[in-house]
């Protein structure tokens, strides 16, 4: 099943005298990149939270909340800090005195935008106690993330398959055209003659020839073969398990560089319109496979 990169997952519990709250959110990203966010008392299980992550989390860019309250039956747990309060506003006391600026009083709203000024006060526990009881709502948190991410990635492969057609269909157009080439060439070449009126003689073996050499300067089928195989790939890939973003970004390249050769080398204004909307619709593609897992 195809994954999106973008996903939000979010999950409460804990069976200790903390209520875990941790939110999951995702975006694309070339490799994994997670951010952790956790009460300073549980700074030692970053790693082990990002290692939980990383199991089944395989690329995106990630930010992990985590915060912790203690049981709506016991006390809430908040502390002040009033040490953050005291350094505030010995230090702005200063900037007034230093720049000579008003004594104004200092309001209770300006130091309630303080960031953290509560905080939870945790029970000194070891880290190992702790994460027995947080990794269960971070394993949901991640369940409900990739939820998310697979409904999106649903939406993705329905537009991916959509344009996939367009391009079969635009394939077999160029193939179609590209038979009729030969027959096309000479018969220009015979309107060209026949225009100077018997000043020249038309000589069957050296049309033939010249037929030839065109045909050869401007054949295509190789490479509307291999774009048909890449297409076909690029579906074998879309319904194949795991990681698939970089190897659909990959393919699409290479679809690219197949129709600028077809365009540059076949002298028809069918291949030339039909291998603009197949690069517009891989345009469309690589977009939207960067949101791709």
């Amino acid at each position: 099943m195809m994954r999106s990169m973008t996903g939000f997952g979010q999950a409460e519990g804990g069976k200790s005298s903390l209520q875990w709250s941790v939110e999951i959110r995702s975006l694309n990203h070339r490799f994994f990149d997670c951010a952790i966010r956790l009460p300073a008392a549980l700074a030692g299980l970053e790693e082990k939270v990002r290692e939980a992550v990383r199991t089944r989390i395989k690329r995106g860019k990630i930010t992990v909340s985590i915060s912790a309250k203690k049981r709506a039956d016991l006390s809430n747990g908040l502390v002040l800090d009033k040490a953050k309060i005291r350094f505030y506003i010995q230090s702005l006391r200063q900037i007034q005195k230093t720049f000579r600026l008003a004594q104004e009083p200092i309001s209770i709203n300006t130091l309630l935008s303080i960031p953290n000024l509560f905080t939870v006060d945790l029970p000194e526990r070891a880290n190992d106690e702790y994460w027995h009881s947080l990794q269960s709502v971070i394993d949901r948190a991640v369940s409900r993330l990739i939820l998310a991410q697979e409904k999106e990635g649903l939406a993705l492969e329905r537009d991916l398959k959509g344009r996939v057609r367009i391009i079969k269909g635009s394939l077999k157009r160029i193939e179609s055209a590209a038979r009729r080439l030969p027959f096309e060439r000479s018969k220009q070449l015979v309107e060209r003659i026949s225009k100077h009126n018997g000043a020249f003689t038309l000589d069957a073996n050296r049309l033939e020839q010249e037929v030839a050499l065109w045909t050869d300067r401007s054949d295509i089928t190789e490479e509307v073969i291999r774009a048909s195989h890449h297409i076909e790939q690029f579906q074998k890939s879309c319904a194949a398990s795991g990681e698939k973003g970089k190897k659909l970004d990959f393919i699409t390249q290479e679809i690219h560089r197949e129709v600028n050769t077809m365009a540059s080398k076949a002298q028809s204004s069918v291949v030339s319109s039909e291998t603009i909307k197949i690069k517009s619709e891989l345009d469309k593609i690589r977009e939207q496979i960067q949101n791709v897992e």
